[in-house]
C-alpha cells in the first residue's frame, strides 16, 4: 500500500457527506478494495444481490473497473452499476498520484420508476432472487434527482482534493511513489531527462516507466511536462514573475515552446490564464 489514510478523520467526513446527501459514501485504497464506509452496513437491495456468489463477484468486478476507469481518466465518473443501480467515483490523488477513490454508492434516479426497475430486474435476474423479494429492497433505496447527484459529484471530488491538503491522505514516506515525487518536487528546474531520473533514484529506464505508469498513469516525460505547467499555473496566479522567470521556475528554458505546452494543457495562453484567474488584492 503506498498512501497512509487518516480512517478516524475520514469517518467524520464521510458522516457528513451523509447527512447532506443522504448517499452512502465508500472509500476504496488503490487496488479497489473499500477500506471504509458511511454507513458501515450496505443497504437491503446490495445484500441481496451478495447473497447469490453471481453477484458478489459483479459487484467486486463493477467496483474494480470503476476504480481503473476513474484513476485512468483522472476525473468524477457517474456510471451504471452491474445490479441496474447508479454510482459515482472519483480518484484521490496525492501530488499527482492515485492512492484511492472516493464513491458513491447504491442511487436510483427515479426519474422513471418503471424503466429504472425493469432495467435493475433484467440484470438481477441470473442472481436466483425471487423478484418480490428484490422489489421490496429495491423500494427502500432513496431516490436522487440527476441535479442532486451531480451537485454531490462536486461535492465529492471536492472532497477528494481536500484529503490530501487536509493530510487525511498522504504517500508512506520511503515508498517509491513518494521518492519519486519528492525528487521531482525539489528539482524541477532542473534536467529531469529520464537518464538524470534513473540516475539518481539507483533505477533502469523500465522501472521508472513502470513506476511512472503506476503512479500517474503515463510516462515520466509526459508527468514532468503536467507538473510544470501545474506550477507554472500557480506561479502566474500568486506572484508577479514574468513569463521568462517562471520558465525557469519550471525547468523550461525554450519559452515558445513553454508557450504551446501551456495552452494545449490549459486552452489558454499564459497571459489569459493569469488575468482570469488571478484573484484582485
Amino acid at each position: 500500500m503506498r498512501a497512509v489514510f487518516d480512517k478516524e478523520e475520514l469517518l467524520v467526513l464521510l458522516r457528513d457527506f451523509y447527512e447532506l446527501t443522504g448517499l452512502r459514501t465508500v472509500v476504496f485504497d488503490e487496488w479497489g478494495m473499500d477500506i471504509l464506509s458511511y454507513p458501515a452496513e450496505l443497504p437491503a437491495y446490495c445484500r441481496l444481490i451478495r447473497t447469490s456468489p453471481e453477484g458478489e463477484t459483479g459487484c467486486r468486478l463493477c467496483d474494480r473497473k470503476a476504480c481503473r476507469r476513474a484513476g485512468q481518466e483522472g476525473k468524477t465518473l457517474i456510471y451504471p452499476c452491474h445490479a441496474g443501480l447508479i454510482e459515482a467515483i472519483t480518484p484521490i490523488q496525492v501530488d499527482g498520484v492515485v492512492v484511492g477513490y472516493l464513491l458513491l454508492s447504491h442511487i436510483v434516479q427515479g426519474a422513471d420508476e418503471e424503466a429504472e426497475w425493469q432495467r435493475a430486474k433484467e440484470l438481477c435476474a441470473g442472481y436466483g432472487i425471487p423478484e418480490k423479494t428484490l422489489y421490496e429492497a429495491y423500494r427502500q433505496l432513496p431516490r436522487t434527482p440527476y441535479t442532486l447527484l451531480r451537485a454531490a459529484c462536486d461535492l465529492l471530488s471536492l472532497s477528494a482534493r481536500a484529503l490530501w491538503r487536509e493530510q487525511m491522505a498522504r504517500l508512506v514516506p520511503g515508498s517509491p511513489q513518494e521518492t519519486l515525487n519528492r525528487f521531482l518536487s525539489d528539482h524541477l528546474a532542473e534536467d529531469l531527462s529520464s537518464r538524470r531520473i534513473c540516475t539518481a533514484l539507483g533505477m533502469g529506464r523500465t522501472a521508472l516507466y513502470k513506476l511512472s505508469k503506476e503512479a500517474y498513469g503515463c510516462g515520466i516525460n509526459t508527468y514532468v511536462r503536467r507538473l510544470r505547467i501545474q506550477r507554472a499555473m500557480q506561479l502566474l496566479t500568486t506572484t508577479k514573475l514574468t513569463n521568462s522567470e517562471i520558465c525557469q521556475r519550471i525547468g523550461i528554458a525554450d519559452y515558445n515552446y513553454f508557450f504551446r505546452v501551456f495552452r494545449a494543457q490549459t486552452g489558454l495562453t499564459p497571459q489569459a490564464y493569469r488575468r482570469q484567474f488571478t484573484v484582485p488584492e
